[in-house]
């Protein structure tokens, strides 16, 4: 009796669950995400652009962290499988990375969203468990009136290339800067193959989102919508344990502005991380590293994306891969107290078990 009595109240829960699921389509949902999509402007002398996925995959091997061939990422099928999908797993050019490079016609370099505007972008949309009471009665489960959801989306940018940046070398070894000048040689450091780059919003019931984070390489920066004045002003930075060791910079723009309803960010020159104004940005201040952006390529995100509703529809086959967008770590120095690499692994993929927001 008592099994059937807590069955009955699961099974109870389970369609109110359901039903509440219900009381809003994804329409609306999409038609949101639409609007609120970014203007990301990419920095004038930009030369790795934005590519869809699929093309990437066309081009690129699934490897081992040896760097040793193990499959063709082309037979997608391979993405379920234990053996060639494991965090160990990486996606390595099927052509030389020098050759890829010396190239301009060659995937490495991305398409340019004015010349191809059908260059998406990937939202992953996660749904929250509540609803406001006041939303419900008034819906009446009549979905024509159908509360908006409590939900958080991830615009995800992906880049065939990440260029590293300028670090000052005398001999084998960095050294820091004297009097803002570099008594060595500079050297790319940090190149990896694969960039995965995000914005994320959170809507609470609303035709508005609450608020706005931006990934800013191994930072993050979270902004407050503020209706009255429509732009998104800053609340508080996030540093992430890959960078605790370094000293980082306290400093993020104040403002998020709106365009047309858009959120504006602007794209660093080849590592491509976020920041809400143009100019330089000093993210990393031992060794100093710098962001450097403006207004070169505008990229109107809303005019292509591919939309990912997290438990509510399959992900696509290459969503699932748990390795490496890119090839095994090379060439590194100091690589226990700073990681330093002219070639660092490539990132993991946009599905990942770490949130910026939570319900």
């Amino acid at each position: 009796m008592f099994g059937k009595v807590v069955l009955f109240i699961y099974l109870i829960s389970f369609n109110v669950f359901r039903c509440a699921a219900d009381w809003f389509d994804t329409q609306k949902v999409e038609n949101l995400v639409k609007q609120w999509s970014p203007l990301i402007w990419l920095a004038p002398d930009e030369k790795y652009m934005p590519l869809d996925v699929e093309q990437f995959l066309e081009n690129v091997d699934i490897a081992d962290e040896n760097a040793k061939i193990i499959s063709q990422s082309r037979q997608l099928s391979r993405f379920h499988s234990k053996r060639y999908n494991s965090k160990k797993s990486y996606l390595v050019p099927s052509v030389p990375l020098d050759d890829l490079k010396t190239n301009s016609s060659s995937f490495l370099y991305g398409k340019s969203p004015k010349l191809s505007p059908t260059v998406p972008v990937y939202a992953v949309i996660t749904y929250c468990n509540h609803f406001s009471k006041g939303n419900v009665a008034k819906s009446g489960f009549n979905k024509t009136k159908s509360p908006l959801p409590y939900f958080h989306v991830s615009y995800w940018m992906f880049y065939p290339y990440n260029e590293g940046k300028d670090v000052c070398f005398i001999g084998k070894w960095p050294t820091p800067l004297i009097f803002s000048k570099c008594f060595g040689r500079y050297k790319k450091m940090g190149n990896h193959v694969g960039d995965w780059e995000h914005m994320t919003l959170l809507f609470s019931g609303k035709e508005y989102p609450e608020k706005l984070y931006l990934s800013l390489h191994d930072l993050g920066a979270y902004y407050t919508y503020e209706k009255a004045t429509n732009t998104f002003k800053f609340e508080s930075r996030l540093k992430k344990e890959k960078l605790a060791h370094l000293s980082t910079t306290k400093e993020f723009p104040e403002y998020v502005r709106l365009q047309g309803g858009h959120p504006v960010l602007f794209a660093a020159e080849g590592s491509h991380g976020l920041w809400a104004a143009p100019g330089e940005h000093e993210f990393v201040r031992i060794p100093s590293i710098r962001d450097k952006n403006g207004y070169g390529t505008p990229w109107k995100t809303w005019a292509s994306i591919k939309f990912h509703h997290s438990g509510r529809s399959a992900p696509l086959p290459w969503m699932r891969f748990k390795g490496r967008w890119g090839s095994p770590k090379s060439n590194c120095v100091l690589s226990r107290k700073f990681g330093l690499c002219e070639l660092t692994d490539g990132p993991r993929g946009l599905l990942r078990d770490d949130q910026d927001f939570y319900c």
